[in-house]
């Protein structure tokens, strides 16, 4: 079985996905969630039953987003995930990948922490701009391909919001 097929055998039929948050906080009732597999590209994950999903083709890199409705005063919780193709031709270790990457933009790296995802290394970035506070987490979805999760959240957050930590639970679920 290659490295992409362990993978997506991991996340498809496996749990779905799994993160390594600082904190292990028990989940809430998702049971009444729908649960999404895309198995092109390797993953499933749960999201709640009033939220809508988004699938993204075409030249840009493969993206599922899940959001919720918009409402007012509220702010607005979605989840990307997203695969770049070929993004790490050298095959390297996550954490070098990743380095690199910085070190190619001459970019000031953001906070980051090591973790993972669905039992792989991964990368946790965090940043702060116009936008809010995103969140990201990358891990090898095989030798050359980059798996990512985005989460945006308002700038005064600094905790993921209980519902992506149940979208995307801790490791270990």
């Amino acid at each position: 079985m290659s490295g992409k097929q362990l993978f997506a055998a991991a996340l498809v039929f496996g749990v779905g996905i799994t993160i390594a948050f600082a904190e292990s906080p028990t989940q809430s009732d998702v049971s009444s969630w729908k649960t999404y597999r895309n198995e092109t590209m390797g993953f499933e994950t749960r999201y709640p039953r009033n939220w809508h999903l988004r699938t993204v083709k075409g030249t840009a890199p493969e993206t599922v987003l899940v959001e919720e409705t918009p409402q007012l005063r509220k702010p607005h919780l979605a989840v990307q995930f997203w695969i770049q193709r070929q993004a790490n031709p050298q095959g390297l270790s996550i954490g070098q990948w990743y380095t690199d990457q910085l070190r190619a933009m001459k970019a000031v790296p953001p906070p980051t922490t090591n973790t993972s995802i669905s039992g792989r290394p991964a990368v946790r970035m965090e940043a702060v701009g116009t936008l809010g506070r995103t969140f990201q987490f990358l891990t090898s979805l095989n030798k050359k391909d980059i798996f990512e999760i985005t989460i945006t959240e308002p700038s005064s957050q600094t905790q993921l919001d209980r519902t992506y930590q149940d979208i995307v639970p801790p490791s270990g679920s």
